[in-house]
């Protein structure tokens, strides 16, 4: 049993690490390589979001430490994401897995695409909140639906709005610690937490975290790393599609 505690802590400091050094949180991978470790998708899901949780959340300290965060932007995101996180959480529950795993497969393959999608050359700043409320909502509802954070919503959407991709990509990692947390939340509140591997998963995934938010910061350019997660987005959907969907 330990040894399967320690491959959760393996992953999760790998992936974290990873996902961390792209600038992006790690649930989009976790939930499925926990899942093809023997651990049941309901229980992946609320693990996957706390994770996020942990490595995100040493970014979005960084982030305010150093003035880098565009609050007019961030707290309409915010307050919708959290509105609608939970709501999405209850909604897994009411769908047959096999559903929410379809569901699953199709975001793997639409963060894949998106990270290879041309960026604006000319930005603009939107003084409406229209926009980010809406945004917001929709990538909270997915957050706990699939338990992924929703930056992998948050972030193609207001790129594709115009905004400056780095001012979203610091405001991307304010948010999903926001809408992570308040998904697992619902997850635990419907008992579908399993602690043991929660602690597993959560320390491993702070400590990756802040190193590679250290090393992003000094060394690295984020997008760099982006388009190899673009790839591994891809080779996950496969494979959690083939696991289940039968021919």
């Amino acid at each position: 049993m330990l040894a399967h505690y320690l491959e959760v802590a393996g992953v999760c400091f790998s992936f974290s690490f990873l996902f961390a050094l792209g600038g992006v949180g790690a649930a989009v991978a976790i939930v499925p390589i926990l899942v093809f470790l023997g651990i049941p998708f309901a229980i992946a899901r609320p693990t996957g979001l706390f994770a996020n949780f942990m490595s995100t959340g040493s970014a979005t300290f960084y982030n305010l430490k150093k003035g880098l965060v565009d609050f007019k932007l961030a707290l309409p995101l915010i307050l919708s994401s959290i509105a609608c996180s939970p709501i999405g959480a209850y909604a897994s529950h009411l769908f047959p897995e096999k559903i929410v795993a379809i569901a699953f497969t199709a975001f793997l393959f639409f963060a894949g695409t998106m990270v290879y999608v041309p960026k604006k050359a000319v930005f603009k700043e939107e003084t409406s909140i229209f926009y980010p409320v809406l945004i917001g909502a929709i990538a909270g509802f997915v957050s706990g639906f699939l338990g992924v954070g929703g930056g992998g919503l948050i972030s193609p959407f207001l790129i594709l709005l115009g905004y400056n991709p780095k001012k979203v990509a610091v405001t991307t990692a304010f948010v999903v610690p926001f809408s992570s947390f308040t998904g697992f939340l619902a997850y635990w509140k419907m008992g579908s937490v399993d602690w043991m591997i929660l602690l597993f998963a959560a320390i491993p995934s702070l400590i990756a975290g802040y190193i590679a938010s250290y090393i992003t910061h000094r060394y690295l350019k984020p997008q760099q790393v982006k388009k190899l997660l673009g790839i591994l987005f891809f080779i996950l959907g496969i494979k959690f599609f083939l696991k289940y969907v039968k021919f």
